[in-house]
């Protein structure tokens, strides 16, 4: 019969899809909530059920922190627990910033995990899911904080959307731009993201290439 700490390492194996799926639907329920303006009960249902998302990640946390055991009394064992779990931890940090809702991507990555453990999968992550997901929170972000402020001048999705694609590109053409507090600070995380995502875009594919060569080299 299996220990208690195998059973979770097979629970662990089998659940990481059903996160992929509840890191969407969390995105989903936000969606709904910036875009078609529920009423405040219909609203408020939905805020729960994200909630509710939200704390069974939190669980996963304190259930791999028992499957590591005492191991995390020691520096090797905190330094691996992190390392082996980074993006679960900022799946459980972040996102408890409520004024920087763009933070609620954290949730869906960290649904997108097992896809992100290769280096040819983490390049084809990083363009095909995780550049549109940033852009897609950032422009939903945006929109519920500027568009009924005074003087905003991203006041629908598609200006939204615009101005996440200029902002990422740190382009910043200047036809649309926030003008409140909350705008500005997603501005502030969007650039910096956009700077980190193509750098380690550059790198990724710079590694794969090198890594191509080499066994050409060796063959």
């Amino acid at each position: 019969m299996k220990s208690f700490r195998e059973q979770l390492g097979v629970f662990f194996e089998k659940v990481e899809y059903f996160y992929m799926v509840l890191g969407f639907g969390y995105l989903g329920i936000y969606s709904v909530q910036v875009l078609a303006e529920p009423p405040a009960d219909i609203y408020q249902g939905l805020e729960l059920v994200s909630d509710a998302i939200y704390w069974l990640f939190a669980i996963d946390v304190v259930m791999r922190l028992i499957y590591i055991g005492k191991d995390i009394l020691t520096w090797a064992g905190v330094i691996g627990f992190v390392r082996e779990n980074w993006l679960a931890l900022l799946a459980l940090l972040l996102p408890a910033f409520r004024a920087i809702r763009v933070l609620r991507v954290v949730i869906v990555l960290r649904g997108l995990q097992p896809f992100l453990r290769t280096r040819s999968s983490r390049v084809g992550t990083i363009v095909g899911v995780t550049f549109p997901l940033i852009l897609y929170t950032a422009a939903l972000s945006v929109l519920e904080a500027e568009r009924y402020a005074e003087g905003a001048n991203i006041t629908n999705f598609l200006d939204a959307l615009w101005w996440a694609i200029a902002s990422v590109t740190t382009v910043g053409y200047g036809d649309r731009f926030p003008v409140t507090a909350d705008g500005r600070l997603i501005a502030t995380f969007l650039m910096v993201i956009g700077i980190g995502l193509f750098s380690a875009l550059t790198a990724l594919l710079a590694a794969w290439v090198m890594g191509e060569k080499n066994q050409e080299s060796k063959s």
